[in-house]
């Protein structure tokens, strides 16, 4: 459920808003929210389904995809300043997948997290933090301190959580890429509809 190579990042190209200033959401996350594989990232990675759906509920948006592959929560903290440089509204945190695969300490990521949620809003942005879980490999009791581990940092951040990023996708042959672990087209736009719902929520929010 989860990440490897390094494309660069990408934004979302969208047409300027004549009346209401675009909001500025950022995608921040690893391979599953950079589109990993894909032929058209830009067109079919999951900021930029997102962005179109949210556009079609009346919404002026801008999504900016901050996609890193590869990226465990360590190397998305250490560039987390570059990204907030745009300064986002709204940030949708989607990471941890790469960590579980290097072994690492759930600790040490949710210390990673909590630290990530709290400088998006230290620099005014309201946060949807992405759940996730693992596979059984490193032990029950690890899978499950891993998927529980988002609902304690969503709670102590004053974050919106998303439950399951991939719920309905993961392990679905029909919505990945043949390595099983990467959403195909179908499955991005899957994932930017179980994220929508959140997103709209930090939309309200901002409105007042």
């Amino acid at each position: 459920f989860f990440a490897c190579g390094k494309p660069k990042p990408t934004e979302v190209t969208t047409l300027p808003s004549t009346s209401v200033a675009a909001v500025r959401i950022l995608a921040f996350g690893d391979s599953l929210t950079a589109g990993k594989d894909l032929e058209d990232p830009d067109r079919d990675a999951y900021p930029a389904v997102l962005e179109r759906l949210l556009k079609e509920k009346g919404h002026s948006v801008r999504v900016i995809n901050a996609g890193h592959s590869g990226d465990t929560t360590f190397d998305a903290l250490a560039r987390l300043d570059f990204s907030l440089a745009d300064k986002p509204q709204v940030v949708i945190v989607g990471l941890g997948s790469n960590d579980t695969f290097q072994g690492k300490k759930v600790a040490d990521m949710e210390r990673n997290l909590d630290n990530i949620v709290r400088q998006c809003r230290d620099a005014g942005a309201v946060v949807v933090l992405c759940g996730m879980k693992t596979f059984p490999n490193l032990g029950l009791f690890y899978a499950s301190d891993y998927a529980k581990m988002f609902k304690r940092v969503a709670h102590r951040g004053d974050a919106i959580l998303v439950p399951f990023m991939l719920e309905g996708v993961a392990g679905n042959a029909a919505l990945n890429l043949p390595d099983m672990i990467h959403p195909n087209v179908l499955g991005q736009d899957r994932v930017a509809r179980n994220i929508l719902p959140s997103v709209e929520k930090a939309l309200k929010m901002l409105k007042g």
